[in-house]
């Protein structure tokens, strides 16, 4: 009798662990499919809902007040490591699109960010030139550069917002493996700073010539 136990006893067991590890293995084929769509929808950058994007890479986040914060989006801070940033505007100013806004330099090396709308400057982020980090850490918080009064609000319908914004970073990073494919300091072709699809190396402008700079600044920031 106690045999028969025992024998029970070990069968209902290694039946408990088969159903356990079917129960596993099955929850682990579904997983799959619910990483890739999630990794389908995000993107390498931050683009966070209710903010707008510029063409020429800024950011605007509208307050009810009628006033837009404005800073530089995550696919330029991406490029530099800890760049000198200059503002060239300053309280009551009135700028018009295209303006020069920031400059940005890093290893003697620079970058203008442009004015993505015409408005009046109603305050400037004095924290930003003294801790560049901001634009990497708290980019859509602490991270802004200008507060500004638009001109005209009804210019924000020209901007970029959320599904948008992800489908044109996607063509920015494919026309940044462009640009870098084939340009270097002695004229050999450049090693992949860029995952397909994904974020560009950390500082990846710093490995980049002059005129590199100079490119990326004329087809990506100039404001059109």
């Amino acid at each position: 009798m106690t045999v028969l136990f025992v024998i029970t006893t070990i069968l209902v067991f290694l039946a408990i662990d088969a159903f356990v590890r079917r129960s596993r293995e099955k929850k682990g084929s579904l997983a799959v499919p619910i990483v890739q769509r999630y990794q389908a929808h995000t993107t390498p950058v931050r683009i966070p809902e209710g903010i707008f994007f510029a063409r020429s890479h800024t950011w605007l986040n509208m307050f009810p007040s009628g006033k837009v914060h404005v800073g530089i989006d995550d696919f330029v801070t991406r490029l530099l490591e800890r760049p000198q940033i200059t503002l060239l505007s300053k309280m009551g100013d009135h700028v018009a699109k295209g303006d020069p806004l920031l400059l940005l330099k890093e290893d003697g090396r620079e970058l203008t960010v442009h004015a993505p709308m015409d408005g009046e400057i109603l305050a400037v982020n004095e924290d930003l030139p003294l801790k560049p980090e901001l634009m990497k850490n708290l980019l859509f918080t602490d991270g802004w550069a200008y507060s500004m009064k638009p001109e005209r609000p009804s210019e924000l319908k020209d901007m970029l917002l959320g599904e948008e914004t992800r489908m044109w970073i996607a063509e920015e990073f494919r026309r940044l493996r462009d640009v870098f494919a084939g340009m270097s300091q002695h004229g050999e072709l450049v090693p992949a700073l860029l995952q397909d699809g994904g974020p560009p190396v950390a500082g990846a402008m710093k490995q980049m010539p002059v005129s590199v700079w100079n490119r990326f600044e004329r087809e990506f920031l100039v404001v059109r």
